[in-house]
């Protein structure tokens, strides 16, 4: 009994163990499924690695709105686009108090 035990121990051990070092991504969610031919079409125009874009979802009165940004972009909320995947102005961020973030991800949780 006590060997199942000591067994039973070292095998959580191990398994808490190498929890730590997985890095566990996240699901997509509620992204709309053109966001991963938005992703895929910029970064190739630019040629920026997935790990350097992340996806941003924004809400603003009751709409969601979706950014991709690229890491090493001067350009603030350049590639913004509306639910349907239609590229919007800034402007409709432009009231801060009714802004904000739902959601941001690295791009390459999207799967290619």
């Amino acid at each position: 009994m006590k060997h199942h035990f000591l067994l039973t121990c070292i095998f959580l051990l191990f398994g808490m163990l190498s929890c730590e070092n997985f890095k566990e991504t996240p699901a997509p969610g509620d992204f709309p499924a053109w966001i991963k031919y938005r992703v895929n079409e910029l970064s190739a125009k630019t040629g920026e690695s997935c790990e350097f874009i992340y996806v941003l979802k924004y809400e603003v009165r009751g709409r969601y709105y979706y950014n991709i940004d690229f890491g090493y972009s001067s350009c603030n909320n350049c590639n913004l686009f509306d639910e349907n995947g239609t590229r919007v102005g800034q402007s409709v961020l432009a009231n801060q108090s009714e802004t904000k973030i739902i959601d941001q991800r690295p791009a390459c949780v999207f799967p290619k």
